[in-house]
């Protein structure tokens, strides 16, 4: 089995002071990254048979153009869908106390539920 380490040589970066250097490199894996899952996806979505799925060059190319035009999209980390079931929730709980807006438990709830849902919202998007 090849090893993961790949040779890439990128002209005029030895020119960049290490901290740039080093920063390229994170950027240049995680595109990488992409681009193989991107051409395993295609490969899934292709694969015909019960051959084990086998990565060609013009899959690893569809990834890469895919990827500059900006069509790999990452996965939607579980944080994310948990902020957005939370802010939907905390809306629902505010229509609630919304019809007992007149008592003391109803305003403090539909304010409470209101924070919650602004929060999580907002915590949501990052």
């Amino acid at each position: 089995m090849a090893s993961d380490d790949l040779s890439i040589e990128v002209p005029g970066s030895g020119a960049l002071p290490p901290d740039a250097r080093t920063e390229l490199e994170v950027c240049l894996k995680e595109f990488g990254a992409d681009v193989y899952g991107e051409a395993n996806r295609l490969e899934v979505s292709f694969h015909i048979g019960s051959g084990p799925p086998v990565l060609t060059s013009s899959l690893v190319r569809e990834a890469y153009l895919s990827g500059r035009r900006g069509h790999i999209q990452r996965p939607v980390p579980p944080r994310k869908h948990i902020m957005d079931v939370l802010s939907y929730a905390a809306a629902a709980v505010a229509g609630v106390f919304a019809g007992k807006i007149n008592t003391q438990v109803g305003s403090i709830g539909f304010a409470a539920s209101l924070i919650i849902g602004i929060v999580a919202y907002l915590a949501g998007r990052k």
